[in-house]
């Protein structure tokens, strides 16, 4: 069993929010090598990507308990998911791929924080467009309308990559106007996962990357 403990102190069980060490402060360095995939070839974001907004746990144990937003995202084995809104500006998809990635820098990687124990199999949930979480309203029993989920998502995330959960013409009319919703959440039958967003070092977590739709050119 692989287990990575990058926090110090007792694990608590609960939706008690983790914590930050002194010992690592944030660096901002721009010397490190991140992970990369074909949308990141040097790790890094480019500058047009969009960051998860909104990270709201829902529990199958309490599923009917509706809790607020969060800055850590926190996934334990057949209970408790975290859903991960992404505010999308339409007008700059338009012509473009629109590529979810979940990058997982190693600890050496980037700064922030996350705790990591368990085989490392994970399931990605697909709402519809233009529904997300809502913090304090949104439980288990209660989650946003469905939507198509990723085809084929990686069933393992591990520490020290980078991967594409899913990656298609964005297809958002070019009527629509304004900031459309993306969202979905991340569960596992096996695995304790706490992160934090963050892109100080190197990117850790849910990010949408806008590439060319080449496929479109005349």
């Amino acid at each position: 069993m692989k287990t990575i403990a990058i926090v110090s102190g007792v694990l608590a069980t609960s939706l008690a929010a983790p914590f930050t060490s002194p010992a690592h402060p944030l660096s901002a360095r721009t010397d490190i090598k991140c992970p990369p995939n074909t949308v990141q070839p040097d790790g890094h974001l480019p500058p047009d990507s969009i960051s998860t907004s909104i990270l709201v746990p829902i529990s199958s144990k309490h599923p009917d308990t509706a809790f607020p937003s969060s800055d850590w995202a926190t996934i334990t084995p057949n209970d408790i998911c975290t859903i991960f809104n992404l505010d999308v500006p339409a007008a700059a998809t338009q012509g473009k791929i629109c590529t979810l990635v979940f990058d997982f820098p190693s600890f050496e990687q980037a700064p922030a924080l996350f705790f990591y124990s368990g085989p490392g199999h994970f399931a990605f949930t697909g709402y519809a467009v233009g529904v997300g979480a809502v913090p304090g309203v949104t439980t288990f029993a209660n989650q946003p309308a469905p939507g198509p989920s990723p085809p084929s998502p990686p069933p393992v995330l591990e520490p020290g990559n980078s991967y594409i959960v899913n990656s298609a013409p964005c297809g958002i009319p070019p009527e629509v106007q304004g900031l459309v919703t993306v969202s979905g959440s991340l569960c596992s039958e096996d695995t304790t996962f706490w992160f934090k967003q963050s892109d100080v070092d190197c990117p850790l977590g849910f990010y949408v990357v806008l590439t060319d739709d080449t496929s479109t050119k005349v």
